[in-house]
């Protein structure tokens, strides 16, 4: 125990002079047990992980090597691994930025058709406005034509009515005239019958008749 305690003490003191050197933490160097579990770890062989901490931890303690003989992995291999995942954060960022684009594809043709279908439908009603605002001029005309025309039949409406009335009132007349006349006669004829009932005298029998 106080041989691995010892070990690991100078493991950190190793570590620690690595760490405050002017190198930046990219260009660190990384132990080899600390390059295994973080390459388990990006797998998520958690299991796997378990049995090489503990059997690692178990052969350093029984003393088969130390830290050091492990060593550290090589400046290339960081580098790769580190490639590596830039290059997985660029492919994810080009799929997102694919699917952005694809979306805002479809939003542009979907938009375009919009604009096409309003810019047809604004085509289609100017020229149906158009078209009627010649119906109603030729409608304009054509029954400007006709107002002369229409006056002049007023105007006989007028004339004609006012005949009829006329007309109406002579009837009139005449019919009350001749009412008057066939009432005076029927009362000449009564006077001539009854005078000469009385000379035949035959008046009362008349009467009872």
């Amino acid at each position: 125990n106080i041989k691995l305690y010892t070990e690991r003490a100078e493991w950190g003191w190793a570590l620690q002079s690595v760490l405050t050197s002017e190198k930046s933490v990219s260009e660190i160097p990384e132990a080899m047990d600390d390059y295994f579990c973080n390459f388990l770890v990006r797998l998520g062989m958690s299991r796997t992980l378990d049995c090489f901490q503990t059997e690692w931890y178990e052969l350093i303690e029984r003393g088969v090597f130390t830290a050091e003989d492990a060593g550290l992995v090589p400046t290339a291999y960081t580098r790769n691994q580190q490639l590596e995942a830039e290059n997985m954060r660029l492919r994810k960022d080009l799929e997102n930025y694919k699917l952005a684009a694809n979306k805002a594809k479809e939003a542009f043709l979907k938009m375009q058709k919009e604009r096409d279908f309003h810019r047809m439908h604004h085509r289609r009603v100017v020229q149906e406005k158009n078209r009627l605002i010649g119906d109603i001029k030729r409608l304009k005309a054509h029954y400007a034509s006709y107002e002369p025309v229409l006056k002049q039949l007023t105007e006989k409406y007028q004339t004609a009515l006012r005949q009829k009335m006329l007309t109406s009132l002579e009837r009139d007349r005449a019919v009350g005239l001749l009412s008057l006349y066939h009432y005076a006669e029927s009362g000449v004829q009564n006077t001539k019958r009854l005078q000469c009932c009385e000379i035949s005298g035959t008046y009362v029998t008349l009467m009872q008749l």
